[in-house]
C-alpha cells in the first residue's frame, strides 16, 4: 500500500509542503528508524543535556564550598550539597519509566498525512521487532494504543536557524480544512539547560486527543546560549505557528502559549517583548523589524517570573549554587531585565492614562485576552508567590487573568501526567480539564479570581 507523508522544506517563513510516496508501511519505516539508531541518538542528546546541567551544578557546588570559611564550614556545605545532588539524581532515575513510555509513544505516532484507515491497522504492528512473546506484544499495544488513536504527528518542523530550533505538531483526527481548532504552543522547562520535545509526547498526544492542536517546541539550551537568546527563539516559534498552523487545521487567532517552569518564564518574556514593541510602534518610535502579534492566551504552569525573588528562594533552599538560573540570566546583573513581572510593571507604569485608553480604543492589546496561571502549594521548586505577583501585574493592564491552585500537584506533575505504564496520575484529571475548558473558552475568566483544588 502506498502512503503519503508530509515533508516540510524550509522553515522560518511559511511552510512549504510536498507529498512523497513511500511503499513501506509505517511500522516498517519505524523499525528502520530504530535500526538506524535515531532513537538512540535522541536518548543520547537528552543525556548530554542532563550531563551538562549536572556539570554546571558541580561547578557551582565547588565554588560554594571554596567560598565557605574554615574546614568545618566547608565540610558542612559540601555534605549538604552532595545530599541535594544525590536527591536530584534519584529523582531523575524515578522518571526513567516515564521516559521509556514517552519515547515509545513518540515512535508509535503515525505521520500526519497518512490515510486515517491505516492508523489503527499500523498500531497492531507496533512491536515491530521479532521475538517478542504474544503476551509482551499485547502489553505493548495496550500501553501505547490509547494515547495514539486518532492522533498524528508532524515531526521536526524547523522554525529557526539553530540546530535545536525544531517543533513537533500533534494533530487531532478529523478534517483539516477550515482552520477552526484551538492551538497550544508548549515550551518545556528544565532550568533553561535541559529538555527535549519527544519527552512531552504524552502531553501533546493527550491535547490532540481532546481536539487541541499541540505544538511542542524545543530551543537551544544553556550554556550554548543565554535565556535572552532562548526568548528570541521561542518568539520565532510563535511567529511560525501564527503563520502556518492553519495548514494543519488550527485557528491562527486561537493560539495559546503554554510553558512550564523556566519554559513559562520564556513565554512570559516573549509576551513582554511583544508588548514593548507594540508600545513603541504606537508612539511612533522606530523599532527593529519584529513580530508584535499577541497570542490569544497565555497558560503559565509553575513559572518563574521574578528572577531576583526566586534566587532568594533558591538560596533559602540551599540550591542556588547548583541551579543554572543565575548564569543563564548572565549573572545577577541580568536579573531585572529577565523578570517579566517587573518589566510589565514598569511598562504599565510608564504608560499614561490616555495612552492606555488609546490601546483599548484601537484594539492594540498589550497582553493576551486570557491568562490562566497554575500553581500549587505542594510545589517546593517554584512557590505560588511568583504566579500571584505576575497575575496582579497583568490585571492592571486589563487582562482577564486567573490563578488556579491545584494543591495536589508537585512541580513535575504539571507536565508529566502519566506514570511509567501510561496511566493518568489520579490527581491530574481536574487540572487537565481546566486547561481544555479554558482553551475552548467554555469557562469565563474573571479578573482577580482564584480557584483552589
Amino acid at each position: 500500500m502506498r502512503t503519503a507523508h508530509a515533508i516540510h522544506l524550509g522553515a522560518v517563513g511559511p511552510a512549504v509542503c510536498c507529498t512523497v510516496h513511500n511503499d513501506k508501511p509505517w511500522h516498517l519505516m519505524r523499525q528502520e528508524y530504530i535500526k538506524n539508531g535515531l532513537g538512540t541518538q535522541r536518548w543520547q542528546r537528552a543525556g548530554m543535556a542532563v550531563a551538562g546541567m549536572m556539570r554546571q551544578a558541580v561547578k557551582g557546588a565547588i565554588m560554594e564550598v571554596y567560598a565557605a570559611r574554615g574546614m568545618s564550614q566547608r565540610a558542612r556545605v559540601a555534605t549538604a550539597l552532595v545530599v541535594i545532588i544525590l536527591r536530584e539524581v534519584v529523582g531523575s532515575l524515578k522518571l526513567v519509566p516515564y521516559g521509556l513510555y514517552a519515547h515509545n509513544l513518540y515512535l508509535s505516532l503515525v505521520p500526519f498525512g497518512l490515510p486515517s484507515s491505516t492508523v489503527v491497522a499500523q498500531h497492531m504492528k507496533l512491536s515491530g521487532a521479532k521475538g517478542l512473546k504474544r503476551g509482551s506484544q499485547n502489553i505493548l499495544q495496550s500501553w501505547l494504543r490509547p494515547r495514539t488513536h486518532n492522533v498524528s504527528i508532524v515531526r521536526n518542523v524547523r522554525y529557526g536557524d539553530g540546530e535545536r530550533n525544531l517543533m513537533d505538531i500533534y494533530v487531532p483526527g478529523g478534517p483539516v480544512q477550515g482552520g477552526s481548532k484551538p492551538v497550544i504552543m508548549f515550551v518545556h522547562g528544565g532550568v533553561w539547560a535541559s529538555g527535549d520535545k519527544w519527552q512531552f509526547s504524552p502531553l501533546g498526544s493527550q491535547l490532540a486527543q481532546d481536539g487541541v492542536i499541540a505544538v511542542v517546541v524545543q530551543y537551544t539550551l544553556f550554556p550554548q546560549v543565554l535565556a535572552a537568546d532562548q526568548v528570541s527563539e521561542v518568539s520565532q516559534a510563535l511567529t511560525w505557528t501564527m503563520d502556518n498552523i492553519q495548514n494543519y487545521g488550527g485557528h491562527p487567532h486561537k493560539i495559546y502559549v503554554m510553558g512550564h517552569s523556566s519554559g513559562s518564564h520564556l513565554c512570559a518574556m516573549l509576551l513582554w517583548e511583544r508588548a514593548r514593541c507594540r508600545t513603541e510602534m504606537s508612539q511612533g518610535w522606530t523599532v527593529e523589524q519584529q513580530d508584535a502579534r499577541i497570542p490569544h492566551g497565555f497558560i503559565g504552569l509553575a513559572g518563574v517570573y521574578d528572577i531576583a525573588e526566586h534566587y532568594k528562594y533558591e538560596t533559602q533552599r540551599g540550591v542556588n549554587a547548583l541551579s543554572c538560573m543565575k548564569p543563564a540570566m548572565g549573572g545577577e546583573k541580568g536579573f531585572y531585565s529577565m523578570s517579566p513581572t517587573l518589566l510589565f510593571m514598569s511598562l504599565f507604569k510608564d504608560l499614561k492614562t490616555d495612552d492606555a485608553a488609546k490601546f483599548l480604543v484601537e484594539g492594540t492589546d498589550l497582553v493576551p485576552t486570557i491568562c490562566v496561571i497554575f500553581t500549587s502549594d505542594s510545589d517546593i521548586v517554584v512557590p505560588p508567590d511568583s504566579s500571584f505577583a505576575l497575575h496582579r501585574v497583568l490585571t492592571t493592564a486589563g487582562c482577564n487573568s486567573r490563578v488556579i491552585k491545584h494543591n495536589a500537584l508537585r512541580h513535575e506533575d504539571f507536565v508529566i501526567w502519566y506514570d511509567g505504564w501510561g496511566n493518568v496520575k489520579p490527581h491530574i484529571g481536574t487540572y487537565f480539564q481546566d486547561i481544555i475548558d479554558y482553551v475552548r473558552d467554555e469557562i469565563p475568566v474573571d479578573i482577580s479570581s482564584l480557584l483552589e483544588y
